[in-house]
């Protein structure tokens, strides 16, 4: 009985020392991706300001809902080519922080010729040069952060919770302040080139600091001199087929994320384009913070398929419900076709890669299907808003995500 009891005293300390250092290492892993909270906070308050007003400063120049459109199907256009040019430089640089400063500074200062040079031509122009450095941000952002979580990667919405409420709190701000019928140019352009300015100041540490960098770099990454092509090959067919469901996913979302400012102004006369959007952060929160557990428990390839059929009861909602109530439900369910959606395929595409290099060319060829969605999307929406209005742009869109999961079922069967 004595050597039960001290075996059995053993067994227990040692599995409470197991246990400890288990939880000292996946706090020490969160913690060092908390670094990153604050970046990742600026950012999307920049994303914000873009994504809740950019339209509405448009329709301020005076463009029709579909030059609007095509505009913004510019902006998405040149956010697919641009980055994917740097790509492969950006794969092989192992310090990702002075990327996103250049980029940072760029959105700071492409605001000042978009809201003073006239002209539709000049406008897209500028956009493009814009979107360039916008939508190279979030790609290199997510994977300093996968890079600072090492293994535990499926804890990225514990970090990713800080941008959702950089979002939230620039949205109310913007609601508070903006009344766009007396917005003036400089004020404009102050809105989207303040966040951007003060992003600078906050990734200025991560420049300077070449020990945060080098822990970060991946333990399995393969040797430098992998080429891209061959690292594009190894995704496999599958990668590329849940991409596209992804794409079919974020082609749904279109008239939530590029037209509902436009909506709530023009059908529905209201101003609350700010609150609205805030309340889309707002609930997308728990799902960030509790995706890990989720996709622990179900894997972040379920729960793509789960979020991107849900993007057909939102758009269902906007169509059928044509009111204030109805965008309120539409925006609650962001909560799963972004709030679970986004962390699972940065959770996956993460998964998906197998060296550091990898990672970047697998987290910006998700970005990339994400803008090319918005580009044809965008031109797509505002020719159907003027030809047939918003209810049906909802309906036809709502179909998509449904569509690419058929497609999807289909072959993979074969």
């Amino acid at each position: 009985m004595c050597e039960t009891g001290i075996c059995q005293r053993v067994y227990v300390h040692a599995s409470v020392c197991l246990c400890g250092a288990w939880y000292k290492r996946v706090f020490q892993s969160i913690l060092h991706g908390m670094l990153m909270a604050v970046p990742d906070f600026i950012l999307f308050m920049v994303v914000s300001v873009v994504t809740v007003y950019l339209p509405l400063f448009l329709r301020v120049f005076g463009y029709t809902t579909t030059q609007t459109g095509l505009l913004l199907a510019v902006f998405n256009a040149a956010g697919i080519i641009i980055p994917l040019l740097v790509t492969p430089v950006m794969s092989r640089a192992k310090r990702l922080a002075p990327v996103l400063l250049i980029v940072a500074a760029g959105m700071a200062v492409m605001p000042v010729p978009l809201f003073h040079w006239h002209g539709f031509a000049i406008t897209a122009s500028v956009l493009a040069l814009y979107a360039a450095f916008y939508r190279s941000a979030i790609p290199v952002c997510d994977t300093m952060i996968n890079n600072s979580l090492g293994v535990h990667r499926e804890r990225y919405g514990y970090v990713r919770v800080s941008g959702s409420t950089g979002f939230v709190i620039m949205s109310l701000i913007l609601q508070h302040f903006i009344v766009l019928e007396k917005s003036p140019l400089f004020e404009m352009t102050a809105w989207m080139s303040i966040p951007a300015v003060l992003l600078t100041f906050t990734i200025l540490p991560f420049t300077m600091s070449k020990k945060f960098e080098q822990k970060n770099v991946v333990a399995e990454e393969k040797q430098e001199t992998e080429k891209f092509r061959e690292i594009i090959t190894s995704f496999g067919s599958g990668y590329f087929l849940i991409l596209f469901v992804i794409f079919m996913q974020y082609m749904g979302m279109v008239p939530a994320n590029q037209f509902l400012s436009l909506y709530l102004k023009d059908s529905l006369k209201s101003n609350a384009s700010g609150f609205m959007w805030a309340l889309n952060a707002v609930c997308e929160i728990p799902f960030m913070f509790l995706s890990g557990r989720f996709i622990r428990r179900y894997g972040p390839l379920r729960l793509i398929f789960i979020c991107t059929a849900a993007v057909s009861v939102r758009m269902a909602f906007y169509a059928f419900i044509p009111n204030l109530a109805g965008v309120v439900m539409g925006q609650i369910m962001h909560s799963l076709t972004f709030g679970l959606f986004y962390p699972s395929c940065i959770t996956w595409c993460a998964q998906s890669a197998h060296t550091s290099r990898s990672v970047v060319i697998s987290m910006t060829l998700f970005t990339v299907v994400g803008s090319l969605a918005n580009a044809i999307g965008s031109s797509l929406g505002g020719w159907l808003i003027d030809t047939a209005g918003y209810r049906n742009m909802f309906c036809i869109f709502g179909l998509m995500p449904l569509a690419g999961l058929a497609v999807y079922r289909l072959l993979k069967q074969k």
